[in-house]
């Protein structure tokens, strides 16, 4: 990617972070906040669409390499948490985006194409795989005794990840990122058990 077009990118990320609606912001302002030309923004990016598609593309495939960066699978409890810190960056990172990742309200975010809202839902399937997969090293090594599933399981644990964790990074908790890991892991075990 070339720097001028990085820096284009880095503008709409920085918007993306502060939850501002893309398509209330011009090619002007853009062009202003990267220190260019409006018509260099031209040479880049075809249109708006183009340009806000792009940055969703970017931002994307930087979280799904966060989040699915491969775990060491040493125990039930670390592996759970280290995926909880990966999630943890990433909503910090941009909570709109994790937040539609996590819940699946694919239709909150402005100028969502198609192609992001498929490479979204793979990032979900793997999730699930990944959740999957960390509960069953829980079952298998005894660390945990699953006693209470339900069709719904899978969406209380959701639920239970995303809100905390939403909470926590709105600053609504008074914890650190270790503690509101262990809190996480502790409400899971419960909802389980």
């Amino acid at each position: 990617m070339s720097q001028t077009k990085d820096k284009i990118i880095q503008v709409l990320v920085e918007h993306i972070k502060q939850g501002t609606n893309l398509n209330e912001i011009s090619l002007s302002k853009v062009a202003q906040e990267a220190e260019i030309g409006k018509s260099t923004v031209y040479e880049h990016f075809k249109n708006k669409e183009e340009m806000i598609s792009s940055t969703y593309a970017y931002l994307l495939h930087k979280y799904q390499q966060i989040l699915l960066e491969p775990i060491v699978m040493a125990s039930f409890k670390e592996a759970f948490i280290a995926q909880i810190k990966r999630i943890l960056c990433v909503m910090s990172d941009a909570k709109s985006i994790m937040d539609a990742i996590m819940n699946t309200q694919l239709d909150g975010i402005p100028s969502l194409s198609l192609e992001h809202q498929k490479l979204m839902e793979n990032i979900q399937e793997q999730m699930n795989l990944r959740f999957t997969d960390i509960m069953t090293l829980g079952i298998q090594s005894n660390e945990i005794q699953v006693q209470n599933i339900t069709p719904f399981t899978k969406n209380i644990i959701q639920a239970l990840i995303s809100g905390l964790l939403l909470q926590y990074v709105k600053g609504e908790m008074d914890l650190n990122d270790d503690g509101i890991c262990e809190l996480v892991f502790n409400q899971v075990l419960k909802a389980i058990s």
